[in-house]
């Protein structure tokens, strides 16, 4: 198949299952071709294949065109250590990520859709893209809205720089700065929508300065590595906000000034206790529902995959490591040994426990809100109903 054919049935396929619905936005994707803004050499895909545009064209096209996350850069080790997940119609199971995350990537089609559908776009709306990246949804923000309504920034000069010759190659000028994005950009403000292609944690104070009251904020949103959900966040101007989550993404995470938690790497250090079950333990943290619901309700933990002589297990911590969980096959059975003065394993149990007593309830049913003060609690069903601090 041609670039062209490619491009098309990405579209119409898309079109078909839902996830495209608003004829403007149709109408910017099928103007704006993705391997336009993919580099032909140095690009890796989800799983880590290398794509070479010259001496593989087929399988770099076929990437191309494929639902996935491209890594385009990857961090100083050479390894892209976060990989977008695909944007399944139901979300893949979880997966422990390894040590090191990708520095930009071009996101899967389907989370660009998603995320531009959600934003509800209108014609005189001005946007605030954070992540530049390749350039390709700030194309697709620019064709559906006119260049100077589009502002977009980028912590990478060099891809900001590459974004822009692609950019202009298609015939588009909106305003790429290099800034960054945990900031938002002043300049311009106040803006109809701020889009994130980064992932975050928590909202940055700026973003919600910067929306003009009424507007809104779409980002990826999750505690968890592999367990993020897309947030639709509604701002009404008073330092608040409200965010409705919408299905399960895997993201690049927003660089923020927050000092970088220590690797979660087993040390060997011996339990202080450990047991035995028949029934695999593994299951919660690699089902996205369960894992996204642990990642709320049980604070501050990080899992890392755990390979031994028995088989795949994993490593769970807390930023600090002081607390830790190892899980791994033995025999027929599983050994679960924990550390530290928390014990994180049987949080987990509790926090299960009471996921099933509220109904096993999808992430789609959690919302997020922020306070004046920049509080931010998770909530089940309404804001006034089961809430956690996070």
């Amino acid at each position: 198949m041609t670039a062209s054919e490619r491009h098309s049935a990405l579209i119409e396929a898309m079109i078909a299952d839902g996830t495209l619905t608003d004829a403007a936005l149709i109408h910017a994707f099928r103007s704006v071709p993705r391997h336009r803004f993919i580099p032909e050499t140095g690009a890796l895909t989800a799983r880590g294949g290398v794509l070479d545009a010259t001496n593989d064209p087929e399988r770099w096209l076929a990437a191309v065109y494929a639902d996935n996350a491209i890594v385009t850069q990857v961090d100083e080790s050479g390894i892209p250590r976060d990989r977008e997940a695909p944007a399944p119609r139901e979300p893949e199971p979880a997966a422990p990520a390894p040590e090191a995350a990708s520095a930009s990537s071009s996101a899967a089609p389907t989370v660009l859709a998603r995320m531009l559908e959600l934003a509800g776009l209108a014609a005189g709306n001005t946007v605030l893209e954070i992540g530049t990246g390749t350039g390709w949804n700030t194309a697709l923000l620019a064709h559906r809205l006119g260049d100077g309504a589009v502002t977009s920034v980028e912590i990478d000069p060099r891809l900001a720089g590459t974004a822009r010759g692609a950019l202009r190659a298609e015939g588009l000028s909106p305003a790429v700065h290099v800034a960054d994005g945990y900031g938002g950009l002043v300049d311009g403000a106040p803006y109809d929508r701020i889009v994130s292609t980064c992932g975050v944690r928590r909202l940055p104070p700026a973003w919600l300065d910067q929306v003009r009251p009424g507007g809104l904020v779409v980002c990826p949103w999750g505690l968890l590595e592999g367990a993020g959900v897309l947030a639709r966040v509604e701002c009404p101007g008073d330092g608040t906000a409200r965010a409705s989550f919408h299905g399960g993404v895997g993201f690049v995470p927003l660089r923020t000034p927050d000092p970088a938690a220590p690797p979660a790497r087993d040390s060997g250090q011996q339990p202080d206790e450990y047991r035995l079950t028949q029934t695999d333990p593994l299951a919660p943290l690699m089902a996205f529902t369960t894992a996204f619901a642990l990642s709320v309700m049980v604070p501050d933990w990080r899992v890392r995959r755990r390979w031994i002589g028995t088989g795949s297990g994993v490593w769970v911590c807390d930023r600090e490591g002081g607390s830790w969980v190892r899980v791994y096959p033995y025999g027929t059975s599983w050994m679960i040994e924990q550390g530290g003065p928390r014990s994180i394993w049987d949080e987990f149990e509790e926090a299960l426990a009471l996921w099933a007593e509220l109904g096993s309830p999808e992430p789609d049913r959690f919302g997020l809100s922020v306070s004046d003060d920049g509080a931010h609690r998770v909530w089940l069903d309404s804001a006034d109903g089961r809430a956690w601090d996070v």
